[in-house]
């Protein structure tokens, strides 16, 4: 079964980017256009992502910070990645020690890297499934 990744982004043109390099890599990809709309989406246990690609400025200035909140706290497995023009001047908004664990790429980003990161990130979800 293939991940799935959810992604949030408010600017069409980038979404289907997104969609499209991820699909052609093998990702399920499930795009929304608002915060509300993937968290919604999560109610159902079937559709749930092993990744979400959250933009930071969607509905408002911190929407993405704060659904990233709401779904850490429910959901801690799923792996979050944020795809933001905002870089790492979000960073200050995380805990101590957030390097390790946030993960921050700047717009636009290469494909190479995005999917690197993806990868990885759900690489180290699988070690962390498999030590529990």
């Amino acid at each position: 079964m293939a991940p799935r990744i959810a992604h949030v982004d408010d600017d069409s043109d980038i979404r289907e980017a997104v969609q499209r390099i991820l699909s052609k890599h093998g990702y399920e990809v499930d795009s929304y256009l608002s915060m509300q709309d993937f968290i919604d989406s999560l109610q159902d246990d079937t559709n749930r992502p092993d990744l979400a690609i959250l933009d930071v400025m969607v509905e408002s200035m911190d929407s993405g910070l704060t659904t990233y909140a709401k779904i850490h706290a429910r959901y801690p497995q799923i792996q979050t990645i944020f795809l933001t023009s905002l870089g790492d001047m979000i960073r200050p908004y995380f805990e101590n020690g957030s390097h390790e664990w946030v993960c921050i790429m700047e717009k636009p980003v290469e494909p190479i890297s995005l999917l690197g990161i993806i990868n990885d990130r759900l690489k180290q979800a699988g070690e962390v499934a498999r030590q529990a």
